[in-house]
């Protein structure tokens, strides 16, 4: 039965694999606000504020947004002030692709809103608009080294700052085969445990005369 030791210990490195966020604080639900918000400068639990006028940190439902993680809180990034906050993670394999996604969503009071996020100098979009609904973002990124650099920048737009850029369930995972591939993997695996069994040496039967 030894075979079915690597197809065991494939299925435990995607399930690990799959489970573990890189990133610091990344549903905002540090520190608690019981119901309000606060802004913490230069940052707070993983988060700094670039021009070190603080991180803003608030309850998601005072700025027009539903509950979208346990703790019901958000960061906002805006243009006018806290306009590019950001997180150096640390920990990467040089050269490895990971998973990023976050929500982005845009305060119903506030706007013009337009927010751009950077992994590390690589401008990855442009979060715009989605008042009042959470809008899911993913992307496949590489590191360049043990360490990178995530940043969300609000932007001026025609002349006028952002103001209510929102966003909650900041998430970096280390990427994994699709289940395709898992299922290659699985059958190779499969394979070589039956050819091992196969060429196992078997004792030689005799009988005495």
């Amino acid at each position: 039965m030894r075979f079915w030791l690597p197809l065991v210990a494939a299925l435990s490195f995607g399930t690990s694999a799959q489970a573990s966020n890189l990133i610091i604080n990344g549903d905002f639900s540090t520190p608690n606000q019981s119901g309000g918000w606060n802004i913490y400068s230069p940052g707070t639990s993983g988060w700094t504020n670039a021009n070190g006028d603080g991180v803003e940190i608030g309850t998601s439902p005072i700025y027009g947004l539903s509950c979208a993680n346990s703790g019901c809180q958000n960061l906002e990034v805006n243009a006018n002030t806290f306009d590019r906050d950001y997180q150096t993670i640390t920990g990467l394999t040089a050269g490895a692709t990971y998973t990023l996604s976050w929500l982005y969503g845009g305060r119903t009071s506030g706007g013009p809103d337009a927010l751009e996020v950077y992994w590390g100098s690589t401008l990855l979009t442009t979060n715009t608009g989605s008042v009042g609904v959470w809008t899911p973002n993913s992307f496949s990124v590489v590191a360049d080294g043990v360490s990178e650099t995530l940043t969300f920048t609000a932007l001026v737009t025609n002349g006028l700052p952002s103001y209510g850029n929102e966003v909650t369930n900041v998430s970096l995972t280390a990427a994994v085969p699709e289940a395709s591939t898992w299922a290659m993997m699985i059958l190779g695996f499969l394979g070589l445990g039956f050819l091992s069994y196969r060429k196992s040496p078997k004792l030689a039967s005799f009988r005495l005369a």
